[in-house]
């Protein structure tokens, strides 16, 4: 039997085919919860390690601590997707897909899990398509508040039932950036299997292995992404529950993921994931050695370079702030050890739950970004880099003229 629900503590095995055949990639050392933000003056309590490790039979990527899921998807969690304009739009467009590349209808029901605060299914019901989300966190008052109907639970056979009682079955079930996210995969596939009716899909963007690898993201490993995908690794996985991976591109949301069209029924791959998957044998598998020895030592050169830029800066007495708090950002600032003395504080915008809290691991204190045009940094280190070009443009015309410091896939100034 292969097992995909996981307890907390330390895998020592794959997470989708069960393989002890565990390589290790690069260790980003312990580190507190990403969106456990602080309150002035509190300290951290508790830290988890990031060792992430590669798969060497089914080529998933994943990190090897699981931490308790209650404990990171606290009903205090801060992340609001509506509230990022650009990735409103992307939530927008992943609508516009769903609806054209299989064909919804009015008389369709798209069940969301990871549902947040329903910026996805608010753009489905605005083409007249029944819509229900799934989140387990308070943001999930804000989606029915919203209008959108929310279940707030976690996603498994259970809510499934719920739902299928109330609404019947989906013809699509969507999730973004969640599908790697939960220990217990075993009953979100399950859960899947039973809701989505015979003719439907499962649709899902989640970042992807290579765009990581490509990018250098390193700052994407954290006790959430308990997973990092690849194609050859998700086909493994829909295998083993009937279910039939069909196709694949990939799209800018988070800096490169990969958006997949998982089918009930058996069709036939399209020639894109056909060659993505081919992609994939040739560097994770053929020249796997290579591919991440050179992945690792890009990561820890941009770590090195970004530390001596920012302390070359404190010498010359500049004044250097960071922009944005995604959870990317709590990683980076924890791996490269950048606190107080290399930065003044993280700027975030003034809708964001986040405000007035501080990072843990560096006190660093976020507060609302207005303050930027009567502060005038000298330099904004750009936590949110995958977003660089948006942010930098919003501010230079706002008249900003700081300096943009981009410190991935590799450090520049801008």
């Amino acid at each position: 039997m292969i097992e995909h629900n996981f307890k907390e503590g330390k895998i020592t095995k794959c997470q989708i085919c069960n393989s002890k055949k565990l390589i290790q990639i690069i260790e980003l050392g312990d580190q507190p919860l990403a969106n456990s933000l602080l309150e002035k003056n509190e300290i951290v309590k508790k830290t988890y390690p990031i060792n992430v490790v590669r798969c060497e039979d089914c080529t998933l990527i994943q990190i090897d601590h699981i931490v308790n899921q209650s404990e990171v998807y606290h009903l205090e969690y801060p992340y609001l997707p509506g509230i990022t304009k650009t990735v409103d739009e992307e939530q927008k467009q992943f609508s516009s897909y769903l609806i054209d590349k299989l064909s919804l209808t009015s008389n369709d029901l798209v069940v969301d899990f990871g549902s947040n605060d329903g910026s996805l299914l608010k753009h489905i019901k605005n083409s007249n398509i029944k819509v229900v989300g799934v989140e387990p966190t308070n943001i999930a008052k804000i989606a029915n508040e919203n209008g959108i109907e929310t279940y707030q639970k976690f996603f498994n056979e259970k809510v499934v039932d719920e739902i299928i009682k109330k609404h019947g079955k989906a013809k699509v079930i969507t999730s973004t950036n969640v599908f790697a996210h939960m220990s217990t995969l075993g009953d979100v596939m399950r859960g899947i299997v039973k809701l989505i009716d015979d003719d439907g899909y499962y649709c899902f963007e989640n970042h992807y292995a290579m765009e990581i690898i490509n990018n250098v993201q390193y700052d994407t490993f954290y006790h959430e992404h308990l997973r990092t995908y690849t194609l050859i690794s998700l086909d493994k996985l829909f295998s083993f529950y009937n279910l039939h991976l069909i196709d694949a591109e990939i799209v800018s949301r988070y800096g490169g993921s990969i958006r997949c069209v998982v089918s009930k029924k058996n069709r036939e791959k399209s020639s894109n994931l056909k060659s993505l998957i081919n992609l994939e044998k040739k560097l994770l598998i053929e020249n796997a050695e290579n591919t991440f020895t050179e992945f690792s030592s890009k990561v820890k050169k941009s770590k090195e370079d970004l530390i001596k830029l920012l302390e070359n800066l404190r010498n010359q007495g500049k004044k250097v702030i960071g922009k944005s708090c995604p959870a990317r950002a709590v990683v980076l600032l924890n791996y490269c050890r950048i606190n107080k003395e290399l930065l003044r504080y993280v700027a975030e915008q003034p809708t964001s739950l986040k405000l007035n809290k501080t990072i843990p691991g560096t006190e660093l204190e976020i507060i609302n970004d207005d303050i930027l045009i009567e502060d005038k940094p000298d330099y904004i280190l750009l936590l949110a880099w995958h977003l660089s070009k948006p942010i930098i443009n919003k501010w230079r015309s706002r008249g900003l003229n700081s300096k943009f410091i981009v410190p991935l896939p590799e450090v520049k100034i801008l």
